[in-house]
C-alpha cells in the first residue's frame, strides 16, 4: 500500500485570511473599498514574503490604518 501526500496550500489559505481580515477592518474604519483592497494586498505580501507572521501582519496594518484615519479625521494629515 502506498501513501499519497496531498498538497494543501496552507500558506495561500492563511494569506487569503490575512487579506480578508485587513480588508474588513479597513472598511469598518471607513476606508473606500479600493483603499481597503490595497491595504489587504500589502498585508498579504508581508505575510507571504515571510517578513511577518499572520497575526503580526494583521495587527500592524490595522494599527497603521487606525492611525491614518485618526489623522485624517482630526485634520492633522491627509492626502495630496
Amino acid at each position: 500500500m502506498s501513501a499519497v501526500l496531498l498538497h494543501f496550500p496552507y500558506r495561500r489559505v492563511r494569506a487569503a485570511a490575512v487579506a480578508e481580515a485587513v480588508r474588513r477592518a479597513a472598511v469598518r474604519l471607513g476606508y473606500h473599498q479600493h483603499h481597503a483592497d490595497n491595504a489587504a494586498a500589502m498585508a498579504r505580501r508581508d505575510f507571504l514574503s515571510g517578513r511577518r507572521s499572520a497575526a503580526a501582519a494583521i495587527s500592524e496594518m490595522n494599527d497603521l490604518l487606525r492611525t491614518a484615519m485618526r489623522a485624517i479625521r482630526t485634520g492633522e494629515g491627509g492626502g495630496a
